[in-house]
């Protein structure tokens, strides 16, 4: 009975050494943990040998656990839980390994398989270390399986500008040929900017197959100046995203593809009366080129009305692409490029611009983050203004932030400079600021 127990347990081994030769076929079911080319290479090698070695010994356990390992770093999530699950056949007393296949579920999403090999770790003398592990998963388990999420952001700031009245930079300015003096009250004075904000984020798992979701959003803003009350400014804005996660195509240059459908509605309000209104549609395009290399393009279609000013309400349609690089140390970069043409009632407000970003983040660590940002734009109008004739414009801004999370990740401070400097052909449209801000979000309020 013995020597039939034995051979039985080396068939079940041989068919899986059998099943994970097949697998040397198959593409990485997640992105590698790994991303150097030549380190994916010698990983992969390295595997080979192992399944080398394992025909001639199938019921090698250090083999098995090497090669399951060897199979998390490449990816290839499923040859893992392949041997983990045949190695239980044999020893079922691992608890480890039932952990390890619950993580390993977990991460593909199959949180019924994860939930079963999870709680089973509770029915072995486990290390408590083991078991902290277990209870953190199937918390985590919990809240990927709700169908709706919620969060509330409280957020807080203060802004000194040095331009808050928006002044004229200019000692001496030309309308219609003629030179003109101006006054001191309407050159740069500073100011500060008291600033409060409520977002409400709903975010709905559709139970779809290929993880498809809606995230809906409302943002209450409020800025108050202490001096300059005509430039307070209110706003309200409402949206909802639907993310189709799309089916990989083997033949693609993009993994991971998705496509994002958007509603955003807004009102601005100048000194407590409405100012603008909008209804914006966004259509997005992202897939990743490779694990480190992330490609996005999109067109927008906006009708804007303005209130106060209907002749420079009408119809803004663009285009966006942009390119996100991960490094190897963790630091993202961004380049993105914005075509944008908006079409007025007035001719003279008729324009098209054209923008260039820059965008660099990295971690500091302790909790710190640094991000800077250039940016480019110019604008170009269609008809020359009445009286003050040829509209051109372009905008030049820098910024610079650190933020830093609090220890239980609910308190985030924001810390902001920037510097933007507005260039016309027509004076009194010139303007550079500089805005130094402060800003505390408190994120884990009734969040669920």
């Amino acid at each position: 009975m013995r020597f039939f127990y034995r051979q039985l347990k080396k068939a079940f081994v041989l068919l899986l050494v059998i099943f994970l030769g097949s697998q040397s076929l198959i593409l990485a079911n997640v992105a590698p943990v790994i991303t150097d080319p030549k380190m994916i290479e010698e990983t992969n090698a390295e595997r080979e040998k192992i399944f080398s070695a394992l025909i001639e010994d199938p019921t090698n356990l250090d083999y098995l656990f090497k090669y399951a390992n060897l199979s998390i770093l490449l990816g290839d999530l499923e040859a893992a839980i392949s041997v983990f699950e045949q190695m239980l056949i044999y020893e079922p007393d691992l608890p480890r390994i039932r952990l390890e296949l619950g993580v390993l579920y977990f991460r593909l999403n199959a949180y019924p398989s994860a939930k079963l090999y999870l709680n089973s770790v509770k029915n072995y003398d486990a290390p408590e270390e083991v078991l902290k592990k277990v209870d953190s998963f199937l918390n985590s388990i919990v809240e990927a399986e709700k169908d709706y999420i919620h969060q509330h952001i409280f957020s807080m700031g203060l802004t000194r500008s040095s331009n808050a009245n928006s002044g004229i930079d200019q000692d001496i300015i030309e309308i219609a040929g003629f030179p003109l003096t101006v006054p001191e009250d309407s050159k740069p004075q500073g100011d500060i900017t008291k600033s409060f904000r409520y977002t409400y984020t709903l975010n709905q798992d559709l139970n779809h197959p290929r993880g498809d979701q809606i995230n809906y959003v409302i943002a209450l803003t409020d800025q108050r100046l202490d001096s300059f009350h005509r430039f307070d400014t209110s706003s309200i804005v409402t949206s909802a995203t639907r993310t189709f996660n799309l089916e990989g195509n083997p033949t693609s240059i993009f993994s991971r593809p998705s496509l994002d459908a958007s509603f955003t509605g807004f009102v601005v309000l100048l000194a407590d009366k409405a100012l603008l209104n909008s209804h914006k549609y966004d259509l997005k395009f992202t897939g990743s080129l490779s694990d480190s290399l992330l490609f996005s393009i999109g067109g927008f279609h906006d009708q804007r009305k303005f209130l106060m000013n209907d002749l420079k309400s009408g119809i803004m349609n663009g285009l966006m692409i942009s390119n996100s690089y991960v490094s190897n140390s963790n630091i993202l970069t961004e380049i993105e490029y914005e075509y944008s043409k908006f079409n007025a009632k007035a001719s003279y407000e008729t324009y098209q611009s054209n923008t260039f970003g820059l965008n660099i983040t990295s971690l500091l660590g302790k909790g710190w983050g640094f991000k800077a940002s250039l940016s480019h734009s110019n604008k170009q109008h269609f008809s020359p203004l009445p009286v003050f004739g040829e509209r051109k414009e372009e905008l030049n801004s820098i910024k610079v932030e650190f933020s830093k999370s609090s220890s239980n990740n609910c308190l985030f401070a924001n810390y902001r400079i920037s510097k933007n400097d507005n260039k016309s052909s027509i004076d009194i449209y010139a303007r550079s600021n500089l805005q130094v801000t402060a800003d505390f979000s408190y994120v884990c309020l009734l969040n669920s």
